[in-house]
């Protein structure tokens, strides 16, 4: 798994949810609130979790990918029923989702420190 990637993939979710607000697009929150529908969540319910599932490191990358997915797919819903206000509100530093984009970030890069540990 190319943790590095999947930093960048999910850093690119704040982009895609201010231009579809912005557009005013429709989005499919099922799949944005979902976290196995990316790279990173099929590595952690997969070989991941095979590998390093008794790891305090990974076990916190799981929560922390988890509530990321399910607080993009709140904006997605609002976006999705025009209550753009709110949605505007919800991508603002120091709410639900910038806390848990903040919290799924340094969770992944403990895990690629410890897998280079492991190395």
């Amino acid at each position: 798994m190319d943790l590095d990637m999947a930093l960048a993939a999910h850093a690119d979710w704040k982009v895609k949810l201010r231009i579809a607000l912005a557009n005013k697009a429709q989005l499919d929150a099922a799949s944005i609130a979902s976290d196995c529908q990316c790279d990173l969540g099929r590595w952690l319910q997969s070989e991941g979790k095979r590998a390093h599932g008794s790891s305090a490191n990974f076990k916190a990358c799981v929560e922390g990918h988890t509530e990321f997915h399910r607080c993009a797919g709140v904006i997605a819903r609002k976006i999705n029923a025009a209550d753009y206000a709110s949605a505007e509100r919800e991508l603002e530093a120091g709410m639900p989702f910038s806390k848990a984009s903040g919290a799924v970030a340094v969770a992944v890069r403990r895990m690629k420190m410890e897998l280079m540990a492991q190395a």
